[in-house]
């Protein structure tokens, strides 16, 4: 079996451009692109998606990786497939901004462990609704609907057939202003319920200014948080269903931005 150059290289274009966008979202992307994952997963996973999805994809006309446009089309695939899993991955930073809140509230601010994820130092409480949140994301089956999203980008948005609009980078700033909305929603009510506290230890600290106010306000204050926590974690699954829908259709949208864009 002979195969011509030209045959080769429509294969090439139809494979090389999904496989960018789809390896820069997972790299992106919550859980497949955790630091416990070894890249060589991730880019067997990138491998194998691009190679099934290769008889379905356009052919570029005059497409060379290693001309001009080549490499501007594969920067294009790449910063779409960055941009797809970034906005996805908002959902758990907006989880992680809302436990740095509670902790502070709580006084365990300083207790921090090492995210295996980033490789940061974040509270514990927000390790905590970090994990619940990636259970969360889990069970419903999240990471499988972010691999069919990916597969069926490439209907809206076909590999090098369009380029990412200042449009598009205001929908991921919108994006990170979404964020920060959803980390208050998810944070503000234990955050009032310790402001109140506070509130009170500060009105029993000047009623009696001899109490140790650390030694009496510090164990009240963390209880009264566990206890908050405790109470307000089953409206966690709302709160981060709803941000993931979010994401969803911030990221349908951000195809659309590009759906006709001329090359």
């Amino acid at each position: 079996m002979v195969f011509s150059d030209a045959q080769i290289a429509a294969w090439l274009t139809a494979w090389w451009l999904p496989f960018a966008r789809i390896a820069a979202a997972l790299m992106a992307a919550p859980l497949f692109g955790h630091k416990m994952i070894p890249p060589q997963v991730r880019l067997a996973m990138a491998l194998m998606l691009a190679t099934l999805l290769m008889p379905w994809q356009p052919a570029v006309e005059g497409f060379d990786p290693l001309s001009l446009k080549g490499v501007l089309l594969t920067a294009n695939e790449l910063l779409l497939g960055v941009c797809l899993g970034f906005i996805l991955q908002l959902v758990f930073e907006a989880v992680l901004f809302a436990g740095q809140f509670v902790a502070t509230g709580m006084g365990l601010g300083f207790a921090t462990l090492v995210d295996q994820q980033q490789g940061i130092s974040v509270a514990v409480v927000g390790q905590f609704l970090m994990l619940m949140t990636m259970l969360l994301f889990l069970a419903m089956n999240g990471h499988l609907a972010f691999i069919r999203f990916l597969a069926d980008s490439f209907t809206v948005w076909p590999a090098g057939t369009a380029a990412l609009t200042p449009d598009s980078l205001q929908l991921v700033l919108k994006a990170i202003a979404a964020m920060l909305r959803g980390a208050l929603g998810i944070a503000l009510p234990a955050v009032i319920a310790l402001m109140v506290v506070q509130i009170a230890m500060g009105v029993i600290s000047r009623s009696a200014p001899t109490l140790n106010l650390f030694a009496v306000g510090f164990p009240v204050t963390l209880m009264l948080g566990l206890i908050v926590m405790e109470r307000t974690l089953p409206a966690l699954r709302p709160q981060v269903e709803r941000l993931i829908a979010g994401s969803f259709e911030t990221m349908s949208q951000l195809l659309e931005t590009g759906r006709h864009v001329s090359q």
